[in-house]
C-alpha cells in the first residue's frame, strides 16, 4: 500500500481509537511501510498505534525504525512490554534500540527479559557501536568440522530459525576458534558422506571485533559478500554481520 494511501487511512483509524481498524490493516501493510509513517503520528497517535498492533508485528516495525525512534516507543511501554517486544527482534537489533534508551530504562527491561536473550544483547553492549562488534549479531550457524554433510544438514534444520541468515555455515572446533566457512548451497550438493572439513573454505575472510564498523561494511560491499564473520584476538568466533546492517552504515557514512 502507497504512503500516500496508508497514511490517511492511518489518521482516520487512530482519531477514532479504531484498534481493531489498525489490526486488521496490518495484514496487508508490511512493518516497513509502518515504520515509515510513524515519525509522522505525534505521541498519542503512536501510542494509540503500538497499543493496536499485534504483537507478532510490533516487533518487525521497530527493527524497521531508526533505533532512536523505537527507543521512544520503548519508554511508552512497561517494562515487562519492552522487555517481550525486544526478545522478539535479531539481538543486534534490539541492542541498537537499548543503546538508545536512557540508563536507568535499561536494567530494568534487561531484568524483565529472558536471562539468555539479556545476555546476548549485554555482550553486544559492551562493543563500541562504530566497531565491527557493536554492528554483529551472534544468531549465526556454526558446525563441527568432523560433521558428515548429511549430519551438517540435518543439525541445521534444527537450528534455522535461530540463525540471521542461512546462505553460509561456518565451521569452529571445540573451542570455538574459526576454521572455515562453507556455503548452504555446496553442503546440499555434497554426497552425504563427505565431510564438513573437506567441502569448508579454510581461508574465510573474517573481521576483528575491535575493527571499524565502516571498514567490515566496506569489506563486505567489495568482496560482494552476504555476511562476514567476527572474531576475537584469539580467533574464536563471536558473531557475524550481514549485507543488510552493511548497507545501512555505509549510508549512515554517506549522509553524514
Amino acid at each position: 500500500m502507497e504512503r500516500e494511501t496508508l497514511f490517511p487511512e492511518v489518521r482516520a483509524l487512530l482519531d477514532a481509537r479504531q484498534t481493531a481498524g489498525i489490526a486488521a490493516l496490518s495484514e496487508r501493510v508490511s512493518p516497513a511501510a509502518w515504520a515509515d509513517i510513524i515519525p509522522s503520528l505525534n505521541t498519542a497517535e503512536v501510542v494509540i498505534l503500538v497499543q493496536a498492533l499485534p504483537d507478532a508485528v510490533l516487533p518487525e516495525v521497530l527493527a524497521d525504525l531508526a533505533p532512536s525512534e523505537a527507543a521512544i516507543i520503548l519508554r511508552n511501554l512497561t517494562h515487562i512490554e519492552a522487555a517481550s517486544v525486544l526478545g522478539a527482534m535479531a539481538p543486534d537489533d534490539a541492542t541498537d534500540v537499548v543503546d538508545e534508551l536512557p540508563d536507568a530504562d535499561v536494567e530494568p527491561i534487561l531484568v524483565a527479559m529472558r536471562p539468555d536473550d539479556a545476555a546476548e544483547i549485554r555482550e553486544l553492549l559492551a562493543y563500541p557501536p562504530d566497531s565491527a562488534g557493536g554492528l554483529m549479531t551472534p544468531a549465526f550457524v556454526a558446525i563441527a568440522p568432523d560433521l558428515r554433510a548429511d549430519q551438517a544438514i540435518a543439525a541445521l534444520r534444527r537450528v534455522a530459525t535461530e540463525a540471521e541468515t542461512m546462505y553460509y555455515v561456518y565451521v569452529v572446533d571445540a573451542t570455538e576458534h574459526l576454521l572455515g566457512v562453507l556455503s548452504l548451497h555446496s553442503l546440499v550438493l555434497a554426497s552425504s558422506q563427505t565431510p564438513v572439513a573437506a567441502l569448508m573454505a579454510p581461508e574465510a575472510v573474517r573481521v576483528r571485533a575491535d575493527d571499524s564498523a565502516v571498514g567490515a561494511a566496506r569489506l563486505l560491499r567489495d568482496r560482494n559478500l552476504l555476511a562476514v564473520p567476527v572474531v576475537d584476538d584469539e580467533d574464536r568466533l563471536l558473531g557475524i554481520i550481514t549485507a543488510d546492517d552493511a548497507i545501512d552504515v555505509l549510508e549512515d557514512e554517506l549522509g553524514g
